[in-house]
């Protein structure tokens, strides 16, 4: 290769590299043609291929290519750390932890350890786990965040959460971590204190993530906050799944907030025609809120694939005089 040359593929991997960590995937692939034509052969360009890969999800392609990458050059830390990056999207964490230790072994670096003390928590391996970030918190502040998630798989909250707390002064606008907190502290806090917590994530454009919308509408309900309640399920209902849409139905019912408990149980209707004590509460939510011939057209609707909503709607008929 001319020098000429070489210096353009120098060039072109330092563009592919800001690519991938910008996460440019379109712009990544353009760079990385140029890179194979001006360098095909090369170590960089091959493993810049493998990130490119991994990176972009394409793993059925990642696979083979790393296998035979890591038998031409199995002293490349940098391939053991992308393979281990692979197995690890591949949910693989026995392979991911192997290829993270030859990394290691023939370049200590921190962010391998990162990966490896992830890993390990992926694994359950919680003590190996918990000894690898914590040797690297001190340093590196982000490895506080996972540690966190560590804390709260074993189950102790309260470390998790002050943890978190400690990690959140560091990086305060840190959206992931402020719904890890909010999820944390619902168990814990007093409704308002949810409230603020919740407004804290919106204003930074982040959902409410789904576990913790049960608790927070249990907290808008228990704080006369109904209006926005409805609010949120008028906007929001068609994101919501069958899941969360029935837990929020259930604290909207307990708490007699028939309206919505009606328009959130028919939303994982489909989902829960099993449950004699689901339809027993959409029932009775749909005659608290004057609903029954609306509630009679779906099950008419579903009835001739279940059969037993024939017989619900005849009582219902009977009970209502629809």
């Amino acid at each position: 290769m001319s020098e000429k040359r070489s210096k353009l593929a120098v060039v072109l991997a330092r563009n592919l590299r800001q690519a991938l960590r910008k996460g440019a995937h379109a712009e990544a692939a353009e760079i990385l043609d140029r890179l194979k034509d001006e360098d095909p052969l090369s170590l960089q360009t091959r493993g810049l291929e493998l990130e490119h890969l991994v990176f972009c999800g394409r793993h059925d392609e990642a696979g083979p290519l790393a296998g035979q990458l890591l038998e031409l050059f199995p002293g490349s830390a940098r391939l053991h750390y992308l393979a281990g990056q692979l197995a690890y999207r591949c949910r693989d964490y026995s392979k991911a932890d192997r290829h993270f230790r030859e990394s290691l072994h023939l370049y200590p670096h921190w962010r391998t350890r990162h990966l490896l003390g992830r890993t390990l928590t992926q694994a359950g391996r919680l003590d190996e786990a918990e000894r690898v970030l914590l040797d690297l918190a001190p340093q590196r502040e982000e490895c506080l965040r996972d540690l966190a998630w560590l804390y709260e798989r074993k189950g102790d909250d309260t470390r998790a959460l002050q943890t978190l707390e400690t990690y959140l002064r560091k990086r305060p606008r840190d959206a992931v971590a402020l719904g890890q907190r909010l999820r944390l502290r619902a168990r814990l806090m007093e409704p308002r204190e949810l409230l603020e917590d919740v407004d804290t994530l919106l204003e930074l454009g982040e959902a409410v993530p789904a576990e913790v919308l049960p608790v927070w509408f249990d907290a808008l309900l228990r704080v006369g906050e109904g209006r926005r309640a409805r609010q949120y399920v008028r906007d929001h209902k068609g994101d919501l799944d069958a899941r969360a849409a029935t837990g929020i139905g259930w604290i909207c019912y307990r708490l007699q907030a028939y309206d919505l408990a009606l328009e959130l149980f028919l939303v994982a209707f489909a989902h829960n025609l099993d449950s004699v004590k689901y339809l027993a509460a959409l029932e009775s939510a749909a005659a608290r809120t004057d609903n029954v011939a609306v509630l009679i057209e779906v099950y008419q609707a579903h009835a001739p694939q279940e059969k037993k909503l024939y017989g619900r709607i005849k009582s219902l008929q009977r009970r209502h005089s629809c």
